[in-house]
């Protein structure tokens, strides 16, 4: 079961280091204008806190599979072994789902200091995430 969860997380890892950047760059327009339009936020705290929220998603993800996984369970690559590979949709839909479970928890850590709504800011975030996991695969499918 370790070893399946694990298996999973470091695809999704390579799905976002490889056609994952198509994702976050539609990810960071698309919650940047939901949260200027449905958020009510001025554009450059909009910007900050998209900007902040994805850095954090990102470099929280990579410390969770690179530190965690790789390092504590010495997890290895062995080729021959049966493949998990995902359609691009499936994995741009698990890819936003992990960012977004990733931003609210930065969502939390903010509201600690200022008056924040973080599960209305998850919810926007995961609907721009959605949206950025379908437009990116759309146009992975395209390439193919």
């Amino acid at each position: 079961m370790i070893i399946r969860c694990s298996n999973f997380f470091v695809d999704e890892f390579l799905w976002m280091l490889t056609w994952g950047w198509y994702q976050l760059t539609l990810g960071l327009i698309f919650t940047w204008f939901i949260f200027i339009l449905m958020g009510r936020m001025r554009l450059l705290s909009a910007f900050v806190l998209t900007i902040s929220s994805y850095a954090f998603a990102i470099t929280a993800y990579f410390g969770l599979v690179f530190c965690f996984i790789i390092n504590f369970f010495q997890w290895e690559f062995v080729s021959g072994g049966i493949p998990n590979v995902y359609s691009p949709f499936y994995a741009s839909l698990i890819f936003a789902v992990i960012l977004s479970v990733m931003q609210y928890f930065f969502y939390c850590i903010i509201g600690y200091w200022k008056i924040f709504f973080a599960s209305q800011f998850f919810i926007l975030s995961l609907v721009s995430n959605i949206l950025a996991a379908l437009c990116s695969s759309y146009f992975i499918k395209l390439t193919f």
